[in-house]
Parts: C-alpha cells; structure tokens; sequence
C-alpha cells in the first residue's frame, strides 16, 4: 500500500431540480488502507463516522449536554480530506531543564512512544498550548505512526516537515509549520490524559470527526448512538434539499412542518415499493 492513499476518497454526485439549478453533494469514504487494518467493530463505526454529515452530529451532542465540542482554531492541511478516528493523547509544557531530565530518564519523546503504539485509526493529539516556537513532532515519527494504521494528526502547535507529511496518506490540523525541533522551547510531560485543544477538551479514545472548517470531538461512550441519530435524518435532509431546488419556499420545509413531512413519508415509502 503506498503512501499516496488518501483517507477520505471522494466522490461527487449532482443534486439538481427542474430549473437545472445543481448542487454536487458529497460521498465520503474511508480509505481501504486504514479500513484492512481496524476491528470489524471499528469498520463499521468508522464507516458511519465517514458518512455522516458533521454538523448533524453536532446537534446531536448539544442536545445531549455537550456544547463545547468542535476545535475551530487550527488549520486543515488538507482542506477536502475527512478526518475519523481515535484520539490517543500528549501534552507538552514549556521547558525546564530539571523535570525535563527526570522524565526523560523514565521514557523517551511522547512523538516517539505514541507512534510505537499507536493502533488502526488513532489520531494523534498534541497539546502544545498554542506555542509555535517549536515543533512537537516531524517525518520520521510520522512516517512509523502511518504504518501502524494511524489516520491523523492533530496539533495545537507546530509540525516539522510539512511537504513530507502533506504527502502522506492522513489528514493533518495544526497552527503553522516549523523548522525547529521540539527543544528548546518544549518539552513532552503527560500521556494519554485529557488536554485542551483550541478551547476544547479531548479524552483519550475520544472519535474525531473533521473537515476543512474544523474538528468535532465525540465521547466515545455516545458515538454510536449520536451517529445513528444524524445519519437516520438524512434522508429528509435530502428531501429539504430537493423541495428548496424545485423553488419551494423555505416556511414549512425547514424545519418541516406536518405537510412536509407527509410528503417525505409518501416518497421514501415510493422509493422503497419500487
């Protein structure tokens, strides 16, 4: 499998109305590369991940008391690839050379240690506290962590060796690039604990759902359920979209009033007789 693979592959089919009125939607699949290497568990989880549309999921976690959920604050390498996966957490802290030498007695570099152990469909997550004055991780590291079935990376700092990472088959967010290694300025503290990103906290094993404009995070506890939820209404968002295409007016068709409804009920209930 070469690294040339993208995560998402994407494929665009055309929603189009009489006045020949066209808007392409998309089908997001995830790439077969991280597909062979996950659970049959995580298959079909992440399938559904990859098919749902991101802000109905959203709506589902607010409704269920999560309102701080979506890291806005960082760029999408790679603006038309979808982020799924699994977040496997680090947090990095300024500098100081006395605690630095006594936890880097007891392991290595936390870039080092989750790319030895990361699993199909990890996410790495680096909390560097918004500080880009050095990079917390680069190619190499990378490279090791893509070939154990990682799907992405996630840094709220900096990454070294943007070309070669842009190259690789993962969707990648940060806030810029740089040349410089993770010293002077940082230093690798804590594993596999709840950091922040941007203004929202992650727990490792958290789903990770991302496009161009941004990172929702799922407890991992209710992905199931609220990706059951948003995908279940997408077939009357299609209807919406089809309704508003043929030149309906938007009162009673969003939100759906019980006319609307009735008529979505007889087209599914057509669809599925034929």
């Amino acid at each position: 499998m070469t690294c040339r693979l993208s995560i998402a592959l994407i494929a665009c089919a055309g929603l189009s109305a009489q006045s020949g009125l066209e808007i392409e939607s998309i089908d997001r699949k995830i790439s077969p590369y991280v597909l062979e290497r996950l659970t049959a568990a995580d298959r079909v989880l992440f399938d559904k991940l990859a098919r749902a549309p991101l802000e109905a999921v959203w709506s589902q976690l607010e409704s269920r008391g999560f309102e701080h959920c979506f890291i806005h604050e960082l760029d999408a390498l790679h603006p038309d690839r979808r982020l799924v996966g699994r977040a496997r957490t680090m947090r990095y802290l300024p500098t100081r050379p006395d605690l630095r030498e006594e936890i880097y007695a007891k392991r290595k570099q936390l870039n080092y240690v989750s790319a030895e152990e990361a699993q199909a469909g990890d996410v790495l997550v680096f909390d560097a506290g918004g500080d880009t004055r050095s990079a917390v991780s680069g190619e190499i590291t990378t490279v090791r962590f893509l070939a154990q079935g990682g799907t992405g990376l996630i840094v709220d700092g900096a990454l070294r060796d943007v070309p070669e990472i842009a190259g690789m088959p993962l969707q990648v967010y940060q806030r810029r690039g740089q040349a410089s290694s993770v010293r002077p300025n940082l230093m690798s503290v804590d594993y596999q604990v709840p950091v922040r990103i941007g203004n929202v906290t992650v727990r490792p094993g958290d789903l990770l759902l991302g496009e161009r404009h941004g990172v929702l995070v799922i407890p991992a506890l209710l992905a199931e359920e609220v990706v059951d939820a948003a995908l279940s209404k997408q077939g009357l968002e299609s209807f919406q979209r089809k309704l508003l295409l043929e030149g309906r007016s938007i009162y009673g068709v969003y939100p759906p009033d019980e006319k609307t409804l009735r008529e979505y009920e007889e087209s599914r209930k057509g669809a599925e007789s034929q």
